[in-house]
């Protein structure tokens, strides 16, 4: 008999996934055509961005960026989301009316600074936020409808996939006028805009400059200021573990496995290799069996509810996948190329959770990595 996940666990630990963790699991890059990937529609966005590199350059990030998402003209308000003004900018893409005094001013616009980064998933455009505040004025903008939700200082970064870009979406519509004199656009709109996502929506990526998961520098034993740097690079290198699991897998999503990867390949591309005990400190597991309150890992099981007893077998279940990565990590040495990083990514994301937490998981994650590496070697030669 093939033993389950589950099972594997229970073999190697005395104790399985909580009974409340089963569907969280669940892995989601696992599909019956994963070897194809996904492809991304990300290529009309970026010509959008290059064509516009003059417009958004030096401190013009955020003057430009209004233009596009019309949300950052409104300010934080709880259900703003909801009046006639915010819908009919917001998802409606008429000129936003706003009171000037009310608008969402941020503490240091002219700060932001916006590139495209060539990613491990393709180019993507990165803004970084330096103040925190703004950071998350931002994301609540962005990805909350303008409420003021909660969000934990813990979060210093985010891939927001999906966004209208009502800029992208006048550039179309005056490119297909401009041959379509006697007009239709609303049904152009309609049959041949909206069906294709990838030529209005964005994916961009939101870097604050704080310390990675709000870790001190004095907690990992490092320099400040050599911190700020490597925290910043750990972040960026996270963000487009994300996008490229989104392009690979058509997955990207608030769960620890998703993290776990993203933080593996964050620090790897930071320092050159892995540091288990940053990945530990990360989620508030470094001195494990405690766990400091918090901290990174209860922004990925918020919406569950867990026993007390569950949140630490939960914790358990964590604290020996990193402890398989770092095996893993130290059999296979620095990542020497794109392609090996994209296979480890593969890899990490190709073993459930709960096997990277099991006795045979550091056997089972090499394997597939090595897998995944002779692979694309027959496929070069082929």
């Amino acid at each position: 008999m093939v033993a389950t996940a589950s099972e594997s666990v229970v073999k190697g630990s005395g104790k399985g996934v909580p009974e409340e963790l089963k569907d969280y699991f669940m892995n989601k890059f696992r599909s019956a055509d994963n070897s194809l990937g996904v492809v991304s529609d990300n290529e009309p966005s970026i010509a959008f961005w290059k064509s516009h590199a003059s417009d958004w350059a030096g401190d013009k990030a955020f003057p430009f960026l209004r233009t596009c998402y019309p949300q950052l003209n409104f300010p934080v308000v709880e259900g703003i989301n909801k009046t006639q003004a915010y819908i009919d900018a917001v998802l409606k893409g008429k000129p936003p009316v706003v009171d000037a005094d009310l608008s969402p001013a941020l503490n240091q616009p002219e700060a932001l600074r916006l590139t495209l980064h060539e990613s491990i998933a393709g180019p993507v455009p990165v803004l970084i936020v330096p103040d925190a505040d703004d950071f998350v004025r931002l994301v609540r903008c962005l990805i909350h409808k303008n409420n003021p939700v909660a969000v934990p200082p813990s979060m210093g970064a985010l891939l927001a996939n999906g966004v209208n870009n009502w800029e992208r979406i006048r550039e179309l519509k005056t490119q297909w006028e401009s041959t379509h004199p006697l007009g239709g656009w609303n049904e152009q709109f309609s049959r041949h805009v909206l069906p294709n996502p990838g030529l209005f929506k964005d994916k961009l990526i939101i870097l604050s400059t704080k310390p990675y998961s709000n870790v001190s520098a004095e907690q990992v034993g490092v320099d400040p200021s050599e911190w700020a740097s490597y925290s910043l690079a750990i972040r960026l290198a996270h963000e487009c573990t994300h996008l490229y699991t989104l392009n690979r897998f058509g997955s990207a999503s608030n769960n620890l496995h998703d993290e776990l990867v993203a933080d593996y390949m964050g620090i790897c591309n930071a320092v050159g290799h892995f540091r288990k005990e940053w990945m530990l400190a990360f989620l508030g597991l470094e001195n494990y069996p405690a766990y400091r309150n918090g901290a990174r890992l209860e922004n990925y099981v918020g919406n569950t509810q867990l026993s007390t007893e569950s949140f630490y077998q939960l914790t358990s279940l964590i604290k020996r996948a990193i402890d398989t990565i770092d095996r893993f990590d130290a059999r296979v040495g620095e990542v020497l190329s794109a392609h090996d990083g994209a296979c480890r990514m593969d890899a990490l994301c190709l073993t459930d959770l709960a096997v990277l937490a099991s006795v045979d998981g550091p056997e089972r994650l090499f394997q597939t990595y090595t897998n995944r590496m002779m692979s694309l070697l027959y496929n070069q030669i082929d």
